[in-house]
Parts: C-alpha cells; structure tokens; sequence
C-alpha cells in the first residue's frame, strides 16, 4: 500500500470552513438551563406505544420529549 495518501482532516475542515475564519462565540442558550434538571436515560417501548406516543406529540403540537415527561407526570403524581 505504498505510495497511498494520508487524509489531513485539518486542511480539510480549513476548507470547508475557510483557512482564516474564527469560531463564532455563541451565548449560553436557555435550551442548556432547561437541561439542567433533566437525564438522558434509554428504555425499549413496545411499537404500540412508540408509535401511540408519536401521534400523542403530534396532536399537542409539542416535542417528544415534552410529551413523554407530561405523561409519566400525570402517571406517577402520587409518587413526585
């Protein structure tokens, strides 16, 4: 495998970006002191309820995750 280039993923994100340009800095978003109180956790769903979910989200026009956390409130009320 002589003579195969190596990729300088450097030079190509200078590309991309262009060689000169500085990084913008971006203020603290109010999505990361929202975040705050909240854990990424992983749970297998049956299909029905993935899927009853979804439409659930959808209907209150709302994002998956709102939707998830105002049902599982309602769920264990007694135990929050």
């Amino acid at each position: 495998m002589a003579g195969k280039a190596k990729f300088d993923q450097e030079a190509a994100f200078k590309s991309i970006i262009g060689a000169g340009r500085e990084p913008e800095v971006q203020e603290p978003s109010v999505t990361k002191e929202k975040n705050k109180d909240r854990v990424q956790r992983s749970y297998f769903l049956d299909r029905d309820i993935d899927k009853a979910l979804r439409r659930f989200a959808l209907d209150k026009e709302k994002n998956l995750t709102e939707t998830i956390n105002d049902v599982l409130r309602q769920a264990l009320y007694e135990y929050l």
